[in-house]
């Protein structure tokens, strides 16, 4: 996803001083990855560099870099939204099969999808809670998932992938 231009365009619109492995660390990404992005940008006319020394960069992020970056953003917002769609209604799905009165587990580690999915949860006025310790989850649960590399560690609970398709049985 087109999301780690906008990781980096956001960081040189904060502080155009930053370095490149200041830029990785704060984005996640591989010092290559920044080399590789800062330079496509520089190309694009989205970043202008700027030598302060023989060893010291300014990024500096153009207009049309500021135009780019919101662009981008507003791309990222709606894939965003369509995602969080796609997961209410995967959610009101399992509601219907299964009913709303019982616990569901939400099972994954992602802070932020996990807080998309409780605050649909809150919204939808269905109880849960969160446990990642498979040892822990009884088999008769519900589990509720939102990162594939999960599908085959659950594959032996009654477990629902909520970006995927859910069928009403």
């Amino acid at each position: 996803m087109q999301d780690n231009e906008v990781l980096i365009l956001e960081e040189l619109e904060k502080n155009s001083d930053i370095t490149q492995r200041d830029l990785s660390e704060k984005t996640g990404l591989s010092l290559g990855m920044v080399n590789l992005l800062l330079k496509k940008f520089i190309k694009k006319g989205f970043v202008k560099l700027e030598r302060l020394n023989s060893k010291s960069f300014r990024y500096i992020l153009t207009p049309e870099g500021f135009k780019e970056k919101s662009k981008k953003t507003i791309e990222y917002m709606k894939i965003y939204y369509q995602k969080t769609l796609i997961i209410k209604e995967n959610i009101e799905r399992i509601i219907r099969v299964y009913g709303r009165n019982r616990t569901y587990i939400l099972f994954g580690k992602d802070r932020e999808m996990k807080e998309i999915i409780e605050s649909i949860l809150k919204e939808l006025n269905v109880d849960y809670i969160t446990e990642n310790d498979i040892n822990k989850i009884d088999k008769s649960k519900i589990i509720l998932y939102w990162d594939i590399d999960n599908e085959e560690k659950l594959k032996d609970f009654n477990s629902k992938f909520l970006l995927g398709e859910i069928e009403e049985t």
